[in-house]
């Protein structure tokens, strides 16, 4: 029975789906302690391409190569973006407290534009990150124009990832699939955009090993 046999579209396809299950369950559990979210999504992306995109090396040696070696700029960048989180809930609050609508509802679009543009950088930092040897204050600079230059991917990334929080959120049993399965529909359109930054030298290696 060839659709058996260990390279048959089959078994690849089953061994993908056991990958992104596997990979999920490893960022969950690594996010866990909460100050370890940036890094778990850092290698969450680098080993969902590298791994089940490109099918080179395993599963848990790639994803925990990747979060040790971007654990203290991930956690810089996360500790930045809990900071900006916090500012944000303090500001609605502040917000929901005027008597003005006019001017209420002038303050919610302007904060929930900000919002909009921390996310949307988030969803290019962690990538970046697990990409480039930066810093942190580089990479957030290099996120904020990649945010506006390539905004119609920027608003598809950030509903990906938008949607894949809801899924978690109302059905938690989707926490050990969706985080793999959603990163890899998201690289889609990411690495889209990184390619363009990438030197011609290194276009055929999508990571360094």
């Amino acid at each position: 029975m060839h659709f058996m046999e260990y390279d048959s579209p089959v078994m690849s396809t089953i061994g993908k789906i056991a990958d992104m299950i596997w990979l999920s369950i490893l960022w969950f559990v690594c996010c866990l302690p909460v100050f370890t979210i940036g890094a778990a999504t850092t290698a969450l992306y680098y080993t969902g391409v590298k791994t089940i995109r490109k099918g080179r090396g395993y599963v848990t040696r790639t994803f925990f190569h990747a979060f040790r070696i971007n654990f203290l700029s991930a956690l810089g960048m996360w500790l930045l973006g809990i900071a900006a989180v916090v500012l944000f809930y303090a500001n609605y609050i502040f917000i929901a407290s005027i008597q003005a609508g006019g001017f209420r509802f002038f303050m919610t679009v302007v904060y929930s534009s900000m919002g909009f543009l921390v996310l949307s950088m988030a969803c290019y930092s962690f990538p970046v990150l697990s990409r480039c040897s930066m810093k942190c204050f580089a990479i957030l600079r290099f996120s904020l124009e990649l945010t506006v230059r390539h905004f119609p991917y920027t608003l598809l990334m950030v509903a990906i990832v938008i949607l894949c929080t809801v899924l978690m959120w109302y059905i938690p049993l989707t926490v050990f699939v969706v985080p793999a399965a959603g990163t890899v529909l998201f690289s889609f359109c990411m690495e889209k955009v990184l390619i363009r930054y990438t030197p011609e030298s290194e276009k055929g290696k999508w990571f360094a090993e």
